[in-house]
């Protein structure tokens, strides 16, 4: 019986040194908490929209690849390009796989929740990143991370109002139809500049679901239709803003002859800014959207509390002040 007694207090003492190692020898200074065990055997599932999309996604699955390494993470990115359907199955794959905490960029407002509450009853925590899922399914979800895309959506109307000086034509070139970041920049954007700029008039909105290429096809058939008439422009993301003004270019337009607005700002759309092609955007970082969401999903997998909801910060960039601002690297 004694010898029973020992073996249990020195099994015991194993279990407590064990745990206090990972948490000395491992715990980030950002975790606010101990670790239940090494980071090496904490295992996330990651799922991004569609990376081969435009420079922001690419840049968000290149820092989440990184980041999980340098963490010593045992992690997966993966990419469903953009199909809810692989994204579910995605999902529903990890969930077999018992991980440790779950992120998903949604491709899908509603098609997911099914997946995600699979993992919610499973116990495994979800986090969705840069875009939220639809409110039937929040309850399933432990947090969100990402930029606020109405006060985005507030801050371009804003923008080109002013560059307006209060009235005019433009033309919009939307996101996705019915994904989450497209209804906010389309619904946010249309009461603040019905608020404050009444005298400016949407004469076209159309989607160029985020590509650049179908931008500059969606903006060269609007100067065919209205030519002269569009006086500025509102592009969802700043790729397909750098479709735009390739067709502005293509129509034999100066800097600055149409204002062009758009939201997270890319290298190029920097650039533009610089030469007098781009009007307003704002400053949103994949690096930090993606270094968040892992952050997130490593504190919830250890049992720390988390905020429900947690933004990156997007400040306005402006010609005025573009320089007090690093050209993005995406």
């Amino acid at each position: 019986m004694k010898n029973a007694n020992a073996l249990a207090r020195l099994a015991a003492a194993a279990v407590i040194l064990g745990a206090g190692t990972a948490a000395a020898q491992e715990a980030p200074d950002w975790l606010g908490g101990e670790l239940r065990k090494p980071l090496s055997e904490t295992r996330i599932g990651i799922t991004v929209l569609y990376p081969g999309s435009n420079a922001y996604q690419a840049k968000y699955a290149e820092t989440a690849e990184q980041y999980t390494q340098e963490l010593g993470l045992d992690a997966t990115v993966m990419d469903p390009q953009g199909d809810p359907a692989t994204q579910f199955n995605q999902i529903q794959d990890m969930v077999s796989q018992n991980m440790d905490a779950i992120v998903v960029w949604p491709t899908s407002q509603n098609a997911l929740i099914p997946a995600i509450r699979d993992a919610a009853r499973g116990d495994i925590p979800v986090i969705t990143s840069n875009s939220p899922i639809g409110e039937a399914g929040r309850r399933y979800v432990q947090a969100h991370t990402g930029p606020d895309d109405c006060t985005q959506a507030a801050q371009a109307a804003e923008m080109l109002g002013n560059a307006l000086e209060g009235e005019g034509d433009i033309v919009v070139v939307e996101g996705t139809p019915g994904y989450t970041v497209s209804i906010l920049r389309k619904n946010c954007f249309l009461d603040t500049l019905a608020d404050q700029f009444p005298d400016v008039t949407i004469v076209a909105s159309q989607t160029a679901e985020w590509n650049r290429e179908k931008a500059q096809t969606v903006m060269e058939t609007y100067l065919t239709q209205y030519g002269d008439q569009i006086d500025g422009v509102y592009a969802f993301d700043d790729g397909m803003g750098l479709g735009v003004i390739s067709a502005l270019k293509g129509a034999g337009k100066a800097p600055g002859d149409v204002k062009v607005v758009t939201a997270n700002q890319f290298g190029e759309g920097w650039d533009m800014m610089k030469e007098g092609w781009m009007t307003g955007s704002n400053k949103q970082s994949p690096v930090d959207d993606a270094i968040l969401a892992i952050q997130t999903a490593v504190k919830v997998a250890n049992g720390i509390e988390v905020p429900e909801l947690q933004t990156i910060e997007t400040p306005k960039v402006t010609p005025e002040t573009v320089e007090e601002f690093e050209r993005p690297t995406w």
